[in-house]
């Protein structure tokens, strides 16, 4: 290296303390890159709630949802079993009959201040009938008359006189235990006399005239206010429920009885849950026809054609059994048997439960007086697959069977036969539809093409910095050579000067 002057060798030295400072910025760049985690703060972006952003628009339009497929269990030996001559009740699966829900959010708004988002999802359906085995118009079937089953069951336990009056009043109206109907009136309402009269006599209690499945499962008429979570920690988390942070129905209104039974801790409605899931966080499904909260169980990890790695949950074989868990649903008598969950409270005490379909899971006690019941994991189990990075479900599946509750009505002689049963009515299977082609390709290019591109950034700048911090370094080291050559001269140079001048 040629030793330069002075001046240029200061204004080599500002320019490599320059270059240091930007070798040493570039070097510490991918190091905050890696703590901040620049992919996971572009997906809060991408995923915010906030007027104007995608998901603002989303839960301020109709929104198509799940499918659901309906099972109908047909009664096979209506005779026989209602004079006694059979002691089981033999059923057979119909099915399916398929509907489309679809979502809309009224009253939708962001409360950026606190975090959340409130709105009242009012939902529809529409029939499929491509994925249907007919039109339920015309699929005729023979089934247990649930509204007669249900009042004959929560008269039980009232007084004698009451039960007399039932009775004589039932007899007139001509109700029977056992109907034929076609499948769309047992899920969208048909006429029942008890009913009708009910509505009539009592419209405090009974606000509705007619009977039918997914007609009081899908009651528009008392659509709670959800207030959700809009905070990156806990996005999509359910937060209050009409006002209140738990389940009002099942005691959460008495402090004394609040447990995680009725509080909405760690609970989501199932569209999407809380980016940057692990394996530890524990997760819970709730919507409104449920009554209660399910508990979701992880089970492991899969590979999808989107992601790499997807956590696979299923609903917990223990939702319907009687632990303390579930305590509060037991009501105040703790009634609860085990395999099904009692939703009487959210029905106008009519004596109807949920369980999984076929009692999947449940004591077979609570079926050995029916035959054709079949629980078979594969058929009536679950399972949700979530990308764990953004919470996204992509697939879905689970079903969940409507009961009838029969106490003892033997005081009845006309239902007397279904006495201390669990009659079945009907399952759904509840699916998720696929993510839309642009979900998917948001997830395919966060999951692969958005960390690549993050890394390549970060390695570019770490091999830049070093480069330019080595190269600043060497120039530092060369001029400092030169400025110990120039003194190391300038000193032999003097020495020589005063040799010289001692000898003259």
């Amino acid at each position: 290296m040629k030793c330069k002057t002075d001046e240029t060798t200061n204004q080599n030295t500002r320019t490599s303390l320059a270059l240091i400072a930007v070798g040493f910025t570039l070097l510490v760049l991918p190091t905050v890159s890696v703590l901040l985690d620049p992919q996971y703060r572009m997906m809060i972006y991408m995923t915010r709630i906030a007027v104007g952003s995608k998901f603002y628009k989303i839960f301020t339009r109709e929104n198509a949802g799940t499918l659901l497929q309906v099972y109908v269990f047909n009664v096979t030996n209506a005779e026989a079993f209602l004079s006694g001559e059979d002691h089981k009740l033999r059923v057979e699966e119909v099915g399916p009959f398929t509907y489309q829900e679809y979502q809309k959010n009224d009253k939708f708004e962001v409360d950026e201040e606190a975090g959340v988002m409130r709105y009242i999802p009012h939902t529809r359906t529409e029939f499929r009938r491509e994925q249907s085995i007919g039109d339920p118009e015309r699929v005729n079937i023979t089934v247990p008359n649930s509204a007669m089953l249900a009042v004959s069951s929560m008269l039980s336990s009232y007084p004698f006189w009451t039960k007399t009056g039932f009775t004589v009043l039932a007899d007139r109206l001509q109700s029977k235990p056992i109907i034929d109907i076609n499948v769309h009136s047992l899920l969208w309402g048909y006429e029942e006399p008890l009913i009708a009269l009910s509505n009539t006599l009592m419209p405090g209690w009974i606000t509705f005239s007619k009977m039918g499945i997914l007609d009081r499962l899908y009651d528009q008429s008392s659509v709670p206010t959800m207030e959700v979570s809009t905070a990156p920690q806990d996005k999509f988390k359910v937060k209050k429920i009409n006002g209140s942070p738990g389940l009002n129905v099942w005691g959460y209104d008495n402090p004394s009885k609040r447990t995680r039974c009725n509080t909405l801790v760690d609970t989501y409605e199932g569209y999407a849950y809380a980016p940057r899931l692990t394996r530890d966080d524990s997760i819970r499904l709730y919507r409104s026809s449920f009554c209660r909260m399910l508990d979701l169980n992880y089970i492991g990890t899969t590979a999808t054609e989107i992601t790499s790695e997807a956590f696979v949950y299923q609903i917990s074989n223990k939702s319907y059994s009687i632990d303390p868990s579930t305590e509060c649903l037991c009501g105040k008598i703790n009634e609860c048997i085990d395999g099904i969950s009692d939703i009487s409270p959210c029905l106008y005490d009519l004596t109807i439960a949920l369980s999984n379909g076929h009692f999947l899971y449940a004591n077979p006690k609570v079926y050995e007086r029916i035959e054709g019941i079949r629980p078979d994991e594969k058929e009536h189990g679950s399972e949700f697959i979530i990308e764990p990075k953004v919470g996204a479900v992509l697939s879905g599946r689970f079903t969940i069977q409507v009961n009838v509750i029969v106490k003892d009505v033997n005081y009845y002689y006309r239902v007397r036969p279904f006495s201390e049963m669990v009659v079945p009515l009907a399952y759904f299977k509840i699916v998720q539809p696929q993510l839309a082609e642009e979900d998917k390709n948001d997830i395919k290019m966060s999951n692969y093409l958005l960390p690549y591109v993050i890394h390549g950034v970060e390695v570019l700048l770490f091999i830049t910095g070093l480069t330019i911090l080595v190269y600043a370094l060497r120039q530092m080291y060369l001029q400092w050579n030169c400025s110990a050559y120039h003194k190391n001269n300038e000193k032999h140079n003097g020495k020589l000067h005063d040799s010289r001048e001692v000898k003259f």
